[in-house]
């Protein structure tokens, strides 16, 4: 996913990344992220726009 995809999801409304399709988080996104396992596969999508496109296609991968 190039950083373009990102902030058009971005534009879209979507917060996250869940097991790899995109969401809207309908509570505080802090909330939500408090009340998630840490190895439910969320990924904050303006997190990712801080990530370069390969580090992005590494995660892809797993």
């Amino acid at each position: 996913m190039k950083r373009e995809e990102r902030q058009r999801l971005i534009d879209d409304g979507y917060h996250v990344i869940r097991r790899r399709v995109p969401a809207v988080v309908e509570v505080d996104l802090w909330e939500y992220l408090d009340s998630i396992d840490e190895d439910s596969g969320v990924l904050v999508l303006s997190d990712l726009l801080t990530w370069s496109d390969e580090g992005l296609a590494i995660i892809k991968k797993a």
